[in-house]
């Protein structure tokens, strides 16, 4: 993602006192909102002014959630244009009266009242908040208003003929969702267009929205062209992995998925979201590297058990099972005994290995300390089970050090191979699991673009 330097809103502004349903609602909304995702972060809102008209054009899809939080976080008061349908039950139609959101319909059955109410609250010197709607881009066929944000500045520009001192700012939202690790919400205010300049610009009120849109920015949160190929190149790869995994469970199938691309409305709808939606693009991504992940260490472990020459011959295999399941209690005696003696060599980093040869004096200091528990241990032994039996004792720390230093050695270089190849079906599982669980992420996010711009599913 682009790197911006983050710069806290300012504090309470000097413009008109909001009224108080809408500041008590706005404060409810505040505690809401960080119980659940902590910090609603400002970047960049430096540019933003604390009063005069102003026309905050949000590059994301609307929504009731995101109007709440734009509300939350700016310290202004701002009215959310929000499609009607979002806007059903008596609590969101509650809520939305409280903060004086704007219901309009997307067919625009309404939309010259809502856009005269608009141009009466910018003369007020209020802040419009418009969302962008992927379904206005031309060549989606939408009957929804043409372009909202581009109608609203060129009605309530000419309507005050040019003095109204209106400014316009897009918004980038980076929302995260169940799946990332990030809780943090971050709102990028960009560099204010003044609405007098825009609207001189001539043109199509489409031509002027892709103006205002793309002319000379590069969104907050999109990521860059290389990495969204690679993606793409990624989610190809998964989705031809699966179909593969899936035909080859059927008798007699023979088509095979190497020929198989990734369809343009699954690239359409990457790239919507890399431009509407950051926050899901981000999540898929994270998933997707959870799964390479898990697939790597999967492969270094299957590898390991494969380059094992010993691994071969199933005798070997059941004789290092059987050592390691019949020997355990010894091993666990051994290391009773040798409790002591490392707590010494830990604390005083005699166990810890050198960046080189280790040197003799310290493979001296390792063995007086090793001395020096067994006969603490042999004497308490001595002292309260008497002198046979601390005989005894005493012959068995020796032979027990080093078949613990054996049994060491065969957990990390047969019994570990053999619990890997053991497990290599449940990784085989865990791996199907998460990509099945990635590609119905992805499936989500493409029906809801689709829905979004009135495609069925």
């Amino acid at each position: 993602m682009t790197a911006t330097s983050p710069t806290r809103s300012r504090g309470p502004v000097s413009a008109a006192v909001a009224p108080p349903t809408y500041r008590l609602m706005r404060g409810l909304l505040r505690r809401w909102l960080g119980a659940f995702f902590g910090k609603i972060r400002l970047l960049h809102a430096g540019t933003f002014s604390d009063s005069g008209a102003a026309l905050l054009i949000v590059r994301h899809p609307p929504g009731f959630l995101d109007a709440l939080i734009l509300v939350a976080a700016f310290a202004r008061q701002v009215c959310c244009l929000v499609p009607r349908q979002l806007l059903q039950g008596p609590a969101r139609a509650f809520v939305a009266r409280c903060l004086g959101m704007l219901p309009y319909d997307p067919s625009g059955g309404n939309w010259e009242s809502v856009l005269a109410a608009c141009c009466d609250r910018l003369a007020n010197g209020a802040a419009v908040v418009v969302f962008s709607d992927p379904r206005a881009l031309p060549g989606n066929g939408s009957s929804s208003p043409a372009l909202p944000a581009a109608s609203i500045a060129v009605e309530a520009d000419s309507r005050h003929a040019d003095e109204l001192g209106m400014s316009l700012y897009p918004v980038d939202l980076f929302l995260p969702v169940a799946s990332l690790q990030s809780g943090e919400l971050l709102i990028y205010v960009d560099a204010p267009v003044p609405a007098i300049e825009y609207c001189r610009g001539g043109g199509s009120p489409e031509d002027r929205a892709l103006a205002l849109d793309e002319a000379g920015r590069q969104r907050a949160f999109r990521l860059p062209g290389d990495e969204l190929e690679h993606f793409q190149t990624d989610l190809e790869e998964v989705l031809r992995r699966d179909l593969d995994d899936d035909w080859k469970t059927r008798p007699n199938w023979k088509q095979s998925a190497d020929d198989l691309r990734l369809s343009r409305f699954a690239g359409e709808v990457v790239k919507q979201l890399n431009g509407f939606n950051p926050g899901r693009l981000v999540a898929l991504r994270e998933s997707l590297h959870l799964y390479h992940e898990a697939e790597r260490v999967s492969w270094l472990q299957q590898c390991e058990v494969g380059v094992a020459s010993w691994f071969a011959s199933p005798w070997r295999r059941l004789a290092a099972w059987c050592e390691t399941l019949i020997a355990a209690p010894i091993a666990a005696y051994a290391f009773l005994n040798h409790i002591l003696a490392g707590i010494v060599l830990l604390a005083t980093h005699l166990f810890n290995k050198s960046a080189g040869p280790t040197p003799p004096g310290k493979w001296l200091a390792r063995a007086l300390v090793v001395l020096a528990s067994w006969a603490a241990q042999i004497g308490i032994c001595h002292h309260f089970l008497g002198r046979v039996v601390a005989g005894y004792y005493a012959l068995s720390l020796p032979s027990s050090g080093l078949y613990l230093w054996r049994y060491t050695w065969l957990l990390r270089h047969r019994t570990r191979l053999l619990y890997h190849a053991a497990r290599a079906g449940n990784r085989q599982a865990k791996l199907r699991r998460m990509r099945k669980e990635f590609l119905r992420e992805f499936d989500a996010a493409r029906d809801a673009y689709a829905e979004m711009i009135g495609l069925p599913r």
